[in-house]
């Protein structure tokens, strides 16, 4: 013989149950009104998702300019990475340029030669 098996109904049935049959016997002016409620609160909820959490606007717009800073950042570091390789390669290749930083920075000068400076330079 088949066992029988108990079903069980939820604590809140018999209240939406309730609750359907006394909305289907209203006037039509009362289920507008709930439903225009309704509409309201599920507005707010959307408005409150739209300002708040995770995705919310003021978080990507706030992402997005983040990640354009980074980016012009990360422009300045790769042209100066350029710069710092292309000055490397004149050091080790080009003597007129290791000449030009000994005068210009060092303020180094041949053996014999006289250097006129003019006042303020």
């Amino acid at each position: 013989m088949p066992r029988r098996v108990k079903q069980t109904r939820s604590f809140l049935t018999p209240l939406a149950e309730n609750f359907a049959r006394r909305l289907a016997g209203t006037d039509q002016r009362l289920r507008r009104r709930i439903v225009a409620y309704l509409s309201f609160v599920l507005a707010l909820g959307f408005a409150y998702s739209l300002m708040a959490g995770m995705y919310s606007l003021p978080r990507i717009v706030r992402l997005e300019l983040e990640r354009k800073s980074l980016l012009s950042i990360n422009r300045e570091l790769s042209a100066e990475v350029i710069d710092a390789d292309r000055i490397r390669q004149m050091l080790l290749t080009d003597p007129g340029y290791i000449e030009y930083i000994a005068r210009t920075k060092y303020r180094m000068a041949r053996p014999n030669e006289t250097i006129y400076r003019y006042r303020g330079q």
